[in-house]
């Protein structure tokens, strides 16, 4: 080791050679930097984004990964000695977002990209299923999909699903989305249907034939095969309806 002789007192090269190196930034000890307490609380936040999603959809199991674009400019600015204030989501808390990071005690603020690439376990179609047709039980399974930002509307939960018709093409192991599918008609025009009265003292049925066609529960025309009569009815099952008093 080599040895300086300044002002008539010794130093060691190395550790003049280290202090010159150090730079002016340099962080507390036990104190992490700006771009590392920016990285944290935007990935905590996204995870709870993420979570709060996943709860309002009622999904059982996802995977995700979040991966960050911080500012190159974070580096030149203070740990921020209270928590972040990070916006809060507008829209998917997945695909490409973008939160505003602020701190209020240094005076800093910067928008943090991200990019999150997230999977659900969903129900769809486990073959091509047409317009007008019924979805079953024995149509679907669950899979595991990766998501997009165009996703936001799409069925995660059977039961929405199950008996309905589908109003537009639903594509195999595609997620279902809430234009796929629409409330099946129960009675077609033409139809012969049980007309069914019912009160709280007596119970009658006959025949009838829809003039109008009908999804659960809306108003239709029937007319009473015996009288010619016509009558309003509501659709209550496949070829049934209903009178009301």
């Amino acid at each position: 080791m080599k040895t300086l002789f300044m002002n008539g007192k010794a130093f060691s090269l190395t550790l003049f050679l280290s202090i010159g190196l150090l730079p002016l930034n340099v962080q507390a000890k036990g104190q992490i930097a700006a771009t590392d307490q920016i990285s944290q609380q935007m990935t905590s936040a996204l995870t709870a984004e993420i979570s709060q999603w996943q709860q309002s959809q009622q999904i059982k199991k996802i995977s995700k990964k979040i991966s960050l674009q911080v500012p190159s400019n974070a580096g030149k600015f203070k740990t921020c000695s209270t928590k972040l204030a990070i916006d809060s989501a507008k829209g998917l808390p997945f695909g490409r977002v973008q939160r505003k990071v602020s701190c209020t005690s240094e005076g800093w603020s910067l928008y943090v990209r991200a990019k999150v690439a997230l999977s659900a376990y969903i129900p769809v179609a486990n073959k091509t299923l047409d317009r007008d047709d019924i979805v079953t039980a024995e149509n679907l399974q669950w899979k595991m999909l990766p998501l997009t930002a165009s996703d936001q509307d799409i069925i995660t939960d059977d039961k929405h699903i199950l008996g309905q018709a589908v109003a537009r093409k639903i594509r195999k192991n595609k997620p279902i989305r809430t234009q796929n599918l629409s409330i099946p008609l129960l009675v077609n025009i033409g139809d012969q249907v049980i007309i069914e009265a019912v009160s709280n003292t007596f119970y009658a049925n006959m025949i009838g034939i829809a003039m109008d066609a009908g999804k659960k529960g809306e108003a239709i025309r029937v007319k009473n095969s015996s009288s010619g009569k016509i009558i309003t009815a509501y659709p209550i099952a496949k070829g049934r309806v209903e009178t009301r008093f």
